[in-house]
């Protein structure tokens, strides 16, 4: 859902175009998810809206909603947050998914460094949210929390691109590791000594190093750049009241 500005006085409602960090007064970076866009989706991708055809559009705002609400609840729980269920608020589904994440977190993260902290890089003129930045045993972890049913290339070059722009603004404190806490995964144990995993839930580090996974983000914000050579938010302003 858009961040909406109301301007009572002027009978304006402001939405704020959400794919765009504003860096200074007139300078905005396009989100690393804006930009990763337009990677290829892959055959996969195009023949799950071959089979979905019209409701391909309301199926993916479905699952937008839904991850939303599992994440904001994560990040209420980081914060000290006792959660209660309640059917109105949460699917059983999800109220899994908020549970899974509880079983990493209690079981894994030493310390907390970072969480929904917003990223800039200055030297490629983009930004981002980092999820969460913690301590798993002496390692500083960069983690992304996904409530999808599958994981995708995607997500590690969005993770990569984090680790960049973090690293690039707090070079005493760079990232050790990266992964995807995958919150719907299909593991059915605790997995072996060493493994970070539960019952359904997983932490998938990429398999390709971060320096490639960078190159090829940086591939693809040059395909951007192309397509966007002014990159600006487009707010949609319209009047807050009404009367006939």
């Amino acid at each position: 859902m858009k961040k909406a500005f109301v301007d009572v006085k002027n009978n304006r409602i402001t939405f704020a175009d959400q794919r765009f960090y504003q860096r200074s007064e007139n300078i905005w970076y396009p989100s690393v998810t804006t930009i990763l866009d337009v990677y290829p989706k892959g055959p996969a991708f195009i023949q799950w809206l071959k089979d979905t055809g019209q409701q391909a559009k309301y199926i993916a705002e479905r699952a937008a909603e839904s991850g939303s609400r599992v994440h904001d609840a994560c990040e209420r729980l980081m914060s000290g947050e006792e959660l209660f269920w309640d059917d109105k608020v949460y699917s059983t589904e999800e109220w899994q998914g908020i549970l899974k994440f509880h079983n990493f977190y209690t079981r894994f993260v030493n310390n907390v460094q970072a969480v929904e902290v917003s990223t800039f890089s200055d030297e490629y003129k983009y930004a981002g949210t980092i999820d969460l930045i913690c301590t798993i045993g002496e390692e500083k972890f960069l983690i992304d929390l996904k409530f999808g049913n599958a994981v995708y290339t995607t997500y590690f070059l969005q993770l990569a691109a984090y680790r960049n722009s973090w690293n690039e603004q707090n070079p005493d404190h760079e990232i050790d590791k990266m992964g995807v806490l995958h919150l719907k995964a299909s593991t059915r144990t605790e997995g072996k000594k060493g493994s970070i995993q539960g019952v359904g839930w997983q932490l998938i580090q990429p398999k390709d190093s971060y320096e490639n996974l960078l190159e090829v983000f940086k591939k693809t914000l040059g395909i951007f750049n192309y397509e966007n050579p002014d990159p600006r938010p487009k707010n949609l302003i319209l009047p807050s009241v009404v009367k006939l």
